[in-house]
């Protein structure tokens, strides 16, 4: 980057951020978690600290900031070459013995024509 660039991004003050919320960010995340819902934090902000929001403004911000939580929450570090895990035993030769049992399940009703649908008892299939 040309050294004029850099003395004009040197130069520039921080950013304020975008929303009213921000600074509050925190009490909104805590006062979730304990069960109050967007209206009460609404009314509690108009209240405490004459700050007018309306629910579906919080639920938005919050909404969008769980977002990016997530994203960063579930991200698996990458796969190693030469690192594989072995498989457990008999881990995927017991869910096939499994679903093959579940398949041959034992007939639950009995047809006998021109005669409604009886129970199958332990011996009758």
């Amino acid at each position: 980057m040309e050294p004029t660039h850099q003395v004009i991004l040197e130069s520039l003050p921080p950013k304020s951020p975008r929303s009213k919320l921000e600074p509050h960010r925190e009490l909104i995340r805590e006062l979730r978690r304990k069960g109050r819902t967007y209206r009460e934090v609404a009314s509690l902000f108009h209240e405490r600290l004459g700050l007018y929001v309306a629910p579906s403004t919080l639920h938005s911000f919050v909404k969008v900031r769980a977002k990016h939580r997530k994203q960063t929450q579930f991200e698996l570090p990458p796969i190693e070459p030469g690192t594989r895990q072995a498989p457990e035993p008999g881990g995927i030769a017991a869910l096939r013995a499994k679903s093959l049992v579940a398949t041959r399940k034992p007939t639950r009703f009995v047809f006998h024509e021109n005669e409604p649908l009886t129970l199958a008892t332990g011996g009758e299939q």
